[in-house]
């Protein structure tokens, strides 16, 4: 099952997406760092972890990392970092005010 799951997204263009999401976020933290960790103040600690797991995530997909375990797959599955990434990032251009 996970092993199905996973490979309708190991593509090329899906990887894409995931590279270019965690380069997005990436530049939203280094760029835009002040503001970024204001909003993240007051933020519940298991969201911000959810931000970098799916971040994480995305740049293990986003750069073409193989991965052979079920279990492995399973914890980094990129719908639930496509899921954080895009998240955080509307959160954060909705809230810049």
């Amino acid at each position: 099952m996970i092993h199905s799951l996973y490979q309708l997204i190991n593509k090329g263009s899906f990887r894409t997406l995931s590279f270019i999401l965690a380069l997005g976020l990436t530049a939203v933290f280094f760029f835009n760092i002040d503001n970024f960790s204001t909003l993240l103040r007051s933020a519940s600690p298991l969201w911000i972890l959810a931000i970098f797991w799916g971040l994480i995530t995305q740049w293990i997909h986003g750069i073409g990392f193989d991965i052979h375990r079920a279990i492995w797959k399973l914890v980094f599955l990129p719908y639930i970092g496509y899921l954080t990434t895009i998240i955080a990032l509307i959160q954060h251009f909705m809230m810049r005010g």
